[in-house]
């Protein structure tokens, strides 16, 4: 169905309208989550120093995402303040998935142009979509690259000229470099190429080097990178969220616990949507089910199955609102919409409007089931997420605001030579601007691949050994960052740690330091000889030498 240039405009209209209004929804939660303050050093470090690394002089590749943290650091050499530049990637990335859903829509059901409206709207309602817009993660940014993949490769199948290839191959690069998990449309669209021949214009050959070729530029440079700077052939996470026991069951729960904070009537319902897609479609006589809604219904079902394998395998997440999950969101709403569109056009009589009715139910289901997890999300502590030793949502930006109090004041009694050991390695090393030893190894290669393990919990599965602590000597350690009460407390004798030359000290940490709603207090421990000069303040009490 071929629209009129109006309606085209009214189109791009309304679902600019709707991107928007996501925008506007995704300022609700207001948050920057810990983990993100992680690229942001690396990309500030690269910005003022040059160097991709978490403390200078170290070359550690302690982050996920590449494409993030060099469009951060891009921003920040054209002048954009580090943190600004996030919440700005975040807006563009969160408007760009809209584009990219409208590009997949045309792919699947070319004759259906306006309801893109229907997949558009639902994931704009999306608690896990918005609240990852501004959380400060690539999540949108992997979002939007993972669904354009899909629906590029789509498009060979219908154009199958080099062009196409060539896009599709742009694609999907740039998504493995967003993600790791990007890599799974790399072997999909692998296939994809090997297999179809729609245009004998172009041959095989030709059209393996037009895919392939952006892939070994972007994806295979960036591993020749790697290996030079960093000296290991995968990035220093992959060595500590593959450890611990007991991962596959925990992931399992997870994906359980997800599908039911969705709903299980919708879970099942799109599951079944796109298991008949994939089955029906292959099945239709063109142009019912042109070439490339054909081999996208395929591909995106391949996708959605190894994903939530791939998600499970890690062990699902540790925080909350199912990141992991909302690139599956966008494909998932598509599917629904096109089974109901075509089962509207198999059923005839009165019975179409029950399919409309279904329709309608299902997405003031989805609504509330949305509306009913962000309430729950946005507490700082609730019971379902505990039993999963999940973040609530509310969690996560407390403590980050707090841990960059706690850091403000670090910097703020800063001498040289000082250095701190934490294991919430974000907000805290980030507004401290001091070298940081981080517990969980997730920043340094000895801990990932050497740390005792200590459970199963993603991206906390080690935790340093003391020897090794001690050895680096940190003038400050954290041994418990989330504690931060509202009244100050005795302080903390302990042998152990005086026997290896600290001292505990509290902090009062002011509220216009991290604009928190009140001041807090925090107890840790400073080396002996760096305690007395910190006696004194009337922010600060420092125990015995």
């Amino acid at each position: 169905m071929r629209l009129s240039r109006r309606s085209v405009w009214w189109r791009r209209a309304l679902l600019a309208a709707i991107a928007l209004c996501a925008l506007w929804h995704a300022r609700w939660y207001d948050f920057v989550c810990d983990d993100a303050f992680i690229a942001l050093r690396y990309a500030k470090n690269l910005v003022e120093h040059h160097e991709l690394a978490y403390n200078l002089g170290q070359r550690v590749e302690g982050f996920t995402s590449p494409l993030w943290v060099l469009l951060i650091a891009v921003a920040g050499f054209a002048g954009a303040p580090i943190l600004s530049a996030t919440h700005m990637l975040g807006g563009l990335s969160g408007l760009a998935t809209f584009w990219a859903l409208t590009v997949f829509w045309d792919e699947l059901e070319p004759d259906a142009p306006w309801l893109v409206l229907a997949p558009a709207a639902a994931l704009a309602v999306s608690t896990p979509f918005a609240a990852w817009i501004f959380g400060g993660l690539e999540t949108p940014l992997f979002v939007a690259a993972y669904t354009l993949g899909l629906a590029l490769l789509a498009r060979t199948a219908r154009i199958g000229d080099l062009r196409s290839y060539l896009h599709a191959g742009i694609a999907v690069a740039l998504c493995t470099l967003c993600r790791p998990e990007g890599a799974t449309l790399i072997a999909i669209g692998s296939v994809l190429t090997c297999v179809h021949s729609s245009n004998a214009n172009v041959s095989r050959l030709r059209r393996v080097f037009a895919w392939i070729a952006p892939i070994l530029l972007v994806v295979g440079g960036y591993e020749l990178f790697r290996l030079s700077y960093y000296g290991y052939p995968l990035p220093n996470t992959f060595y500590v969220k593959t450890s611990g026991d007991g991962l596959w069951p925990r992931g399992v729960g997870y994906l359980g616990f997800a599908a039911s904070e969705f709903g299980w009537p919708l879970v099942i319902g799109s599951a079944l949507s796109l298991a008949l897609l994939m089955i029906a479609n292959p099945l239709l006589p063109a142009p019912r089910a042109p070439e490339s809604s054909r081999a996208l219904t395929t591909s995106a079902g391949a996708a959605v199955i190894i994903h939530l394998l791939y998600v499970a395998r890690v062990g699902g997440d540790f925080l909350d609102l199912y990141r992991f999950l909302v690139p599956l969101l966008p494909l998932v709403f598509c599917a629904s919409t096109l089974a109901a569109h075509r089962s509207f056009l198999v059923i005839t009589g009165p019975a179409r409007f029950a399919v409309v009715g279904v329709a309608l139910c299902l997405f003031a289901l989805h609504g509330q089931s949305q509306w009913a997890l962000a309430q729950r999300a946005m507490q700082v502590s609730e019971p379902s997420r505990a039993a999963l030793r999940l973040e609530p949502l509310g969690w996560t930006r407390l403590y980050a605001q707090r841990w960059r109090g706690i850091g403000t004041w670090l910097a703020r009694a800063e001498q040289a030579g000082d250095s701190t050991a934490v294991g919430a390695a974000g907000a805290l090393p980030f507004f401290s601007n001091l070298p940081n030893l981080d517990l969980f190894g997730l920043n340094d290669a000895e801990i990932a691949r050497h740390g005792r393990v200590i459970g199963n919990r993603p991206g906390h599965q080690r935790f340093t050994s003391m020897d090794y602590l001690f050895a680096q000597r940190p003038t400050f350690v954290f041994m418990s960052p989330e504690s931060t009460p509202l009244q100050p407390s005795r302080l903390r004798s302990d042998r152990y740690w005086a026997s290896h030359g600290y001292v505990p000290i509290e902090i009062r940490v002011d509220r216009e330091l991290c604009d928190c709603a009140e001041t807090f207090y925090h107890q840790f421990f400073v080396r002996r000889e760096r305690a007395e000069s910190l006696r004194g303040r009337a922010d600060a009490v420092v125990g015995r030498l």
